[in-house]
């Protein structure tokens, strides 16, 4: 069996927008796990069919560049693919359009856990049955691991509390992202636009935790990168690494 693209439009709603009226990026994020977890029930491999066994999709990595996304928009077309299945690690596509133009492209690698004993374990096997698509990758990418930031520039504190949990009961990836992106000054967030964004989770983040986000920002005459960890703030245990790009 072929697993065909799948793609949909999902309608934004004004909570997904910027001042600026652009979606903003955690929205986008939202959009990407909504379609794989569409797709992936197509497949029958959805997260309710895996929970049936106590298992869980969980994602490790997720890249997306962006071009300028215009302002306004009311749907954005999400079009994704499983694209690789090895080992233990499953990747998935994504292509971003709006209003019939392309305005992003993310890959990503998951992988399924127990959750009882919160340990990786093989994927379904009726996934290795799949053939997927004969498409290059939008973005190529090795998931090397990303490295947490050199120095301290700007920190936030942040708890875990239930709103930010998912199915799996930890914190769900998108709300990684808002507490990385919430860690830079606001008058970066508002005169500059996020053209990249590559995410690691390394552990997850549970109800009650305390999180400590810090934030490496540098400068350069055409584009700001900035580095970002999240750790455990009493233990200082690594849970995610990000890096974000942005122009003025």
């Amino acid at each position: 069996m072929t697993a065909a693209p799948w793609t949909a439009s999902l309608p934004v709603r004004a909570s997904d927008c910027t001042p600026h009226g652009t979606v903003s990026v955690p929205a986008l994020c939202v959009y990407l796990q909504e379609a794989a977890g569409r797709h992936a029930e197509e497949l029958g491999v959805s997260m309710e069919t895996l929970q049936d066994d106590d298992r869980a999709w969980v994602l490790s990595h997720l890249h997306l560049a962006l071009d300028r996304v215009p302002a306004g928009a009311s749907a954005v077309t999400i079009e994704t693919w499983p694209s690789s299945l090895e080992g233990l690690y499953a990747t998935r596509e994504f292509v971003l359009s709006i209003r019939g133009a392309e305005v992003g492209r993310a890959t990503s690698r998951w992988f399924v856990i127990d959750t009882e004993r919160r340990r990786p374990v093989r994927p379904p096997r009726s996934l290795y049955d799949l053939k997927t698509p004969d498409r290059p990758r939008p973005l190529p990418h090795d998931f090397d691991d990303l490295p947490a930031p050199a120095r301290i520039d700007h920190e936030t504190l942040r708890r875990a509390h239930y709103p930010d949990l998912d199915l799996n009961r930890h914190v769900n990836s998108a709300r990684y992202l808002e507490w990385v992106l919430g860690t830079l000054p606001d008058d970066v967030l508002d005169t500059h636009r996020c053209t990249g964004v590559a995410l690691q989770f390394r552990a997850e983040a549970t109800l009650g935790m305390p999180i400590r986000a810090t934030a490496q920002l540098d400068a350069n005459p055409d584009e700001r990168v900035a580095r970002h960890a999240l750790r455990h703030a009493d233990t200082d245990a690594l849970l995610t690494v990000a890096r974000t790009r942005w122009h003025s």
